[in-house]
């Protein structure tokens, strides 16, 4: 009978909240959820927490989802609150619910005494249609034609060469690169690391046609580190 560690499960269970925060190579902090679900973004720190103000984007007013001085606050499928530390500094928390692949993007998030003083700090957020950890989840995905398909490959350890696959790695690669980001035609990839340890490798496919229908396969450093699923694709 197979074990569960309780730290592993819990890392498990923190990466399907999408409490796990993700690092890209400019150091953004990147939060993940599952579309038709909810994500959690986790902030940062600021010195005060009076003012509080979300938004999609650059805070010009035409991108403000939240601009409040309430200890929490919601609007449409956006919250916000914060939480006073012993320091004096404040955490600042935002809910997004009912995740849609357009709520991924860029935000800024932001805190300060008064509206002019407030000070940003950017986090990005990817919607995904499934999460792959190797802990038993389902691997079959049915999509429809035009749609765009986004996978989250996670792994225990790092990699330097990544890999996108259809059938195997050994009979046909559709993107491969040593860095974090690479596109080939309509298939990308994009790496990540875990704050809390592990990598992550997300691979998309858009513009979904029938003949994508078939077997995947994430791998790290020439397919020793591998998570597969299947898709179709009706009309």
């Amino acid at each position: 009978m197979k074990v569960c560690h309780t730290l592993i499960c819990c890392f498990f269970l923190s990466l399907q909240d999408g409490n796990t925060v993700l690092i890209d190579h400019s150091k953004i902090s990147v939060f993940s959820g599952t579309k038709g679900g909810d994500v959690m973004v986790d902030c940062g720190l600021f010195s005060s927490g009076t003012t509080k103000i979300f938004c999609k984007g650059e805070c010009e007013p035409e991108n403000i989802l939240i601009n409040t001085t309430d200890g929490t606050a919601q609007r449409d499928r956006y919250s916000i609150r914060h939480e006073e530390r012993s320091d004096g500094r404040v955490s600042l928390y935002v809910t997004i619910t009912e995740l849609t692949k357009s709520d991924s993007k860029l935000y800024w998030c932001g805190a300060g005494r008064t509206q002019s003083s407030v000070s940003y700090e950017k986090v990005e957020v990817i919607v995904r249609d499934a999460l792959l950890t190797g802990n038993h989840e389902d691997k079959l995905l049915k999509m429809r034609t035009g749609e765009d398909v986004t996978v989250q490959c996670f792994f225990t350890s790092f990699g330097i060469s990544k890999f996108f696959c259809k059938d195997s790695c050994q009979e046909k690669v559709l993107v491969g690169t040593d860095g974090d980001r690479a596109q080939r035609d309509r298939y990308s990839i994009r790496y990540l690391t875990g704050t809390r340890g592990g990598s992550f490798l997300f691979v998309t496919i858009t513009n979904l046609t029938k003949s994508d229908s078939g077997q995947y396969w994430c791998a790290l450093d020439s397919s020793s580190l591998t998570q597969d699923f299947e898709l179709i694709v009706t009309d």
